[in-house]
């Protein structure tokens, strides 16, 4: 055992939490090997993980307005379990508990890096099959450049960096290097270095990628930061509904079109009233194979444009856009381009939900608190 072991105090706050990931910095003097935060009431042990200078874990569940103590113990190493991250030939296969989760593609045959399958928490593939698998059963089979989970946009210097391959105008997003890949006992973790190119291959942006995915039983939660630097010359990201950064296309059974409901955090419901408008948060659920599912994407308060507006159809695109306001207004004076200068960046923070039943059900709500207000834990 860690002799002085370091206690600490998590407060829940104003809302309940399950499920909730938190990351603090970790005290001076941690020993080698596996760490555990040990509650003696009730007497549960919980795994932490090592996150560069900050610990890393999952709080299960803390009703509102209760606080919870626990010391910082050594833990055991996990021999089965946790997140786990196998590197392919282009491809990142990330499991959650043994039981596959996602695989993440970014061979340089790719357009741009995605994520393909999406399993949620009962193992439902919530993102479209098409176009990877061809022949799949009753899917949609329109905008085959929609590949599942995926960061791509429309305009970056007139440049077309959202749709395949079929113009002299259509960039690619190319994986350049890994700086970190991380399995771990609460979540798998990669950092990524990747280039925005146009036609010719001139890169025209540089992009820092990281991803979490996290070690949680209710739901199915990932993280992705993305960090936008001009390679070499300003950048300019035109005013179009044709983009994300992030979109995904969800399963074809749930499209809004075959009776799918869209929901954001201000109660709007359906593609009439979520469609371009701003949101910290937009959900989309419906019935797969008798199952109740959906996805949720949030917006972090940190974001550039927080909250965004979003690219959200009946057809199945989900996509968080914060640029094309005149397209999302019908208003040529209400301009959302924007010019990145060399030097600078444009970072934008994402979580992806996936749960069971509707966005009530799931308590989304709730669960972007997490994301956007996390519990407070502070060292004693």
């Amino acid at each position: 055992m860690m002799s002085n072991k370091p206690r600490l105090i998590v407060k829940a706050g104003q809302h309940p939490r399950r499920d909730c990931p938190v990351l603090l910095d970790a005290p001076p003097d941690l020993p080698d090997g596996p760490l555990a935060l040990h509650c003696q009431r009730p007497d549960v042990r919980i795994p932490v993980q090592r996150l560069g200078k900050h610990l890393l874990f999952v709080l299960k569940d803390l009703a509102a307005g209760e606080e919870r103590a626990y010391r910082l113990v050594r833990g055991e190493a996990a021999l089965k379990g946790g997140v786990k991250v196998a590197e392919g030939v282009g491809t990142l296969a990330f499991s959650l508990d043994d039981r596959p989760f996602t695989t993440y593609h970014f061979d340089a045959n790719e357009v741009r890096p995605y994520f393909y399958p999406l399993l949620g928490p009962s193992g439902i593939a919530m993102t479209r099959n098409f176009p990877m698998v061809k022949d799949a059963t009753d899917e949609s089979t329109d905008h085959p450049h929609h590949r599942s989970l995926y960061i791509a946009y429309g305009e970056v210097n007139g440049v077309n960096v959202w749709s395949e391959p079929s113009s002299p105008n259509t960039g690619r997003i190319i994986h350049e290097s890994w700086e970190a890949v991380e399995t771990g006992p609460v979540a798998g973790y990669f950092s990524e270095l990747l280039q925005w190119v146009d036609a010719t291959g001139f890169p025209m942006l540089v992009e820092r990628r990281r991803a979490l995915l996290y070690n949680t039983t209710t739901v199915r939660l990932l993280d992705l930061e993305i960090v936008l630097k001009p390679a070499h010359f300003a950048v300019l990201f035109g005013d179009t509904k044709e983009g994300g950064p992030l979109a995904l296309r969800v399963a074809s059974a749930i499209e809004g079109k075959r009776g799918g409901v869209i929901q954001n955090a201000y109660g709007g419901r359906r593609e009439d009233e979520c469609w371009g408008q701003p949101s910290p948060w937009v959900d989309y659920s419906g019935v797969i194979n008798g199952t109740t599912a959906g996805v949720a994407i949030m917006d972090h308060p940190t974001s550039f444009r927080h909250p965004t507006t979003w690219h959200v159809r009946d057809y199945g695109l989900f996509a968080a856009n914060p640029f094309g306001l005149s397209a999302f207004t019908n208003d040529p004076n209400r301009r959302g381009d924007y010019i990145l200068p060399p030097g600078q960046s444009l970072r934008f923070l994402y979580r992806v939900c996936l749960h069971l039943g509707n966005a009530d059900a799931a308590r989304i709500d709730d669960h972007y608190h997490d994301f956007a207000h996390p519990p407070i834990a502070l060292w004693e």
